[in-house]
């Protein structure tokens, strides 16, 4: 049995903790968080061997061995680089780091150490998702030549904790993640960034960013905000056809059209949009291997390196960061 043990007791560890549920294999053996009432809480709801209100003390107990790291982007670093030295294979909440560097660091220490390391674009992992993989390697819609990828919800700020925090907030780091995840995927070639529009909170982290992405024969816009409402959508659109994915950070749905004819696909979730991710890492510790193919530590870095690349063209944000 993979023992499992996560930091964070907040809504997406919940999710989390449900998914794994469905594993015969593993289980959900220790539970850090802030505070022991917020971890008996969770533990209430998602029975675990043990309970911590210390990091550190779950990362100190042998019998964990695999940490999924829930806490908000400013301490996935520092809780990521103690988990790999502390012998734990490790699957950590997007984003890896708040930038490329960050990002590097933990691989670096992940290849040091000889352990697992990934992080969690579950939307990769999802039925739908790799259906559209498989369509386009196959040709369907031709020669991809543009991607639009929006994630952009009203967020207010009295309903957050760290999404407008300085440094850690902002909806690029937060919704952004997803609309570049699916654009690095699917494009591989390098990137660089065009025009960018922008709206900036008075804390001075953005809460709306639309950013042009430019590649050989190829472009991309991404867009991702706190402050509007917009469908979640992404559109691949080919030489002889194009895609729409419904809700792309978590695809059930996709509709595919090519020479008039339309054709949709539903794809439903393996138990949920989790599941397929947590099969990926339980797997990859069982056969040893150190990192994802369908999330490798490269597409890691390369999605922080235009995170800061978009970042860079927003003249707040460049300053600040010189």
């Amino acid at each position: 049995m993979i023992k499992f043990g996560i930091i964070g007791a907040g809504h997406i560890a919940n999710r989390f903790a449900q998914s794994l549920a469905n594993f015969p294999d593993a289980e959900l053996y220790a539970i850090s968080a802030r505070s022991m009432d917020k971890a008996r809480a969770f533990q209430q709801q998602h029975p675990s061997e043990l309970i911590y209100d210390h990091y550190q003390a779950l990362l100190d107990n042998p019998q964990v061995q695999i940490v999924y790291v829930s806490l908000p982007h400013g301490l996935h670093r520092e809780w990521v680089l103690k988990a790999l030295d502390a012998g734990k294979a490790v699957l950590c909440e997007k984003p890896a780091g708040l930038n490329a560097q960050q990002t590097q660091d933990i691989i670096d220490k992940a290849q040091e150490k000889q352990l697992f390391f990934m992080e969690a674009m579950k939307n990769r992992f999802t039925p739908a998702y790799r259906k559209i993989k498989e369509l386009v390697q196959n040709g369907a819609i031709g020669q991809l030549t543009h991607i639009e990828a929006t994630f952009a919800r009203v967020l207010p700020e009295s309903q957050t904790t760290y999404h407008y925090q300085p440094i850690q907030g902002g909806a690029l780091l937060d919704m952004g993640i997803y609309d570049i995840g699916l654009i690095e995927d699917f494009f591989k070639g390098p990137l660089t960034v065009g025009q960018v529009d922008y709206k900036m909170h008075e804390n001075g982290i953005e809460v709306y960013a639309q950013a042009q992405l430019l590649g050989d024969r190829f472009s991309a816009q991404v867009t991702a905000a706190f402050d509007r409402d917009a469908p979640t959508t992404a559109v691949l659109t080919g030489r002889k056809g194009m895609i729409t994915i419904e809700n792309f950070h978590r695809p059930e749905s996709f509709t595919l059209n090519t020479a008039g004819k339309s054709q949709s696909f539903h794809l439903p979730y393996d138990h949920d949009d989790f599941h397929g991710e947590i099969k990926e890492v339980i797997a990859a510790f069982k056969s040893q291997a150190k990192e994802s193919a369908i999330m490798s530590q490269a597409d890691s870095v390369t999605c922080a390196a235009l995170i800061d690349a978009i970042k860079n063209k927003i003249p707040e944000i460049k300053n600040r960061n010189l």
